[in-house]
């Protein structure tokens, strides 16, 4: 008898198990009334008022089906957390495509991210190219992914946020920052540091970044509405007018080639 319960509870278990999972993999697009997007605050970009060119090319890719696009500005270890491990949101913009994190993409970036190297001009670090790294103290943001693993032949120090880094640069603990150069430019103004006493030295490529997706069900529809989306949006001129509006992102050179 005994026997016969335990088998009866087994079956019960693994029926609700396969009808969650049907249920879950059954998700149509007419069902999804809203997407939530996560990013820290980057003026221009992700500003807290819900303003910005990356806000504006997310409400244009959802907002006219439909669906409504709910913004929230979190710092970005507890976004990326959130969205990853937890699922709160079900998106974060400003992601790397070669990141280790539990997340998965559309086909189109939102933004070409050009990074730049700020050293200390008494250091005697003078940057020409990714060569001039080698056997150097190169410092970023913890969990940003600037320059790939492989390609790598210097020491790496992580720091919690620009401030830190301008510490460990001005300490010698880092001969390179990188960051974008808008947060390096606001990091100096706040830190009332004399440009005449640093360099600032462009990347020399370029890096694609994206809205990305928590690895379920629900974003892989959403993903595909983006997809789809994005080279209409491309063609009929609505997405340029969002770059040109805010002037501080770069359409990807792969939408920029859809209207070809």
């Amino acid at each position: 008898m005994r026997l016969l319960t335990l088998l009866c509870l087994i079956s019960l278990s693994i029926f609700s198990h396969a009808q969650k999972n049907d249920d879950t993999s059954s998700i149509k697009r007419e069902h999804i009334k809203s997407i939530s997007v996560v990013a820290p605050v980057w003026s221009g970009y992700t500003n807290t008022d819900g303003t910005g060119v990356y806000w504006d090319v997310i409400r244009a890719i959802y907002e006219p089906l439909g669906i409504n696009v709910k913004t929230k500005n979190i710092p970005w270890n507890r976004a990326m957390k959130m969205v990853s491990e937890y699922h709160t949101y079900n998106a974060i913009i400003g992601e790397y495509i070669t990141t280790d994190e539990n997340l998965i993409f559309p086909s189109y970036p939102i933004d070409t991210e050009y990074m730049s190297l700020l050293s200390k001009n008494n250091s005697g670090s003078k940057f020409n190219g990714l060569a001039s790294l080698s056997g150097k103290k190169v410092g970023w943001i913890k969990d940003y992914d600037v320059i790939a693993l492989e390609k790598r032949n210097f020491e790496l120090v992580e720091f919690r946020g620009i401030d830190q880094g301008i510490d460990f640069l001005n300490s010698g603990r880092i001969d390179y920052l990188i960051d974008d150069w808008d947060e390096i430019a606001s990091a100096m103004k706040k830190n009332n540091m004399n440009s005449q006493d640093y360099t600032v030295d462009p990347m020399p490529e370029g890096k694609a970044i994206f809205a990305a997706f928590a690895n379920d069900q629900i974003s892989r529809e959403l993903i595909n509405i983006y997809n789809e989306r994005i080279p209409v949006l491309s063609r009929s001129g609505e997405l340029s007018k969002i770059y040109e509006k805010w002037d501080n992102a770069e359409m990807p050179e792969m939408i920029v080639n859809l209207v070809n």
